[in-house]
């Protein structure tokens, strides 16, 4: 009889830890989203799909762009990326409900589909949280996976914002394997290095 209750108890606290108040609180959709259009550097973030985690680690640093389309709630998404010291840019869409955001990116013969939606966070930060599938149209292989990604506008983050996102992750239940980005030897804005060469 003990050990059957001790079980019970074990499975009463594991369900007390899945609904824990604190990550109600720390894991709310972001609801004003006024505050995305800008850039943002790339920060910190994790996938609980092990080789998007060992792709992500080949990130150097990176950079997006959110600007809203006029009478819209969908947003232009442009970035730059420093890959193995190279720089690649990019532009797509994003489309809105009132519950997720979608985004859909093409690189070669790989279609990456994201389904995900804005977490509230520190301020001059932002988390994008997603589900994603990948379809490799060469090789006919699919990954699908969970991401979080911590954006802010200088790069640098506050040790309390940083064990703040520690902890929505957990609550998320991703592992404590993190990436971060390098806030610095960003890649030049495309347009601007048009410019330059002009």
């Amino acid at each position: 009889m003990s050990v059957k209750f001790c079980l019970a108890l074990l499975a009463l606290s594991s369900l007390t830890a899945a609904a824990d108040p604190d990550c109600e609180e720390l894991i709310k959709p972001l609801e004003d989203r006024s505050k995305l259009p800008g850039k943002w550097i790339y920060t910190a973030g994790t996938s609980d799909n092990k080789e998007l985690l060992e792709e992500l680690k080949m990130v150097n640093s990176s950079w997006i762009e959110l600007s809203p389309i006029p009478d819209s709630t969908d947003m232009t998404l442009r970035w730059g990326d420093k890959l193995n010291e190279k720089c690649v840019h990019g532009s797509t869409n994003s489309t809105s409900t009132e519950n997720s955001t979608s985004v859909t990116f093409h690189f070669n013969s790989t279609t990456h589909v994201h389904v995900g939606k804005h977490l509230q966070t520190c301020p001059d930060c932002i988390l994008w949280t997603d589900n994603f599938v990948s379809e490799d149209k060469n090789t006919a292989t699919t990954r699908k996976g969970r991401n979080l990604y911590l954006f802010t506008k200088t790069g640098a983050l506050d040790a309390s914002h940083l064990e703040e996102f520690k902890k929505q992750a957990a609550c998320l239940n991703f592992q404590a394997e993190f990436h971060f980005g390098e806030a610095t030897d960003l890649c030049p804005d495309a347009a601007d290095a048009k410019e330059e060469e002009q």
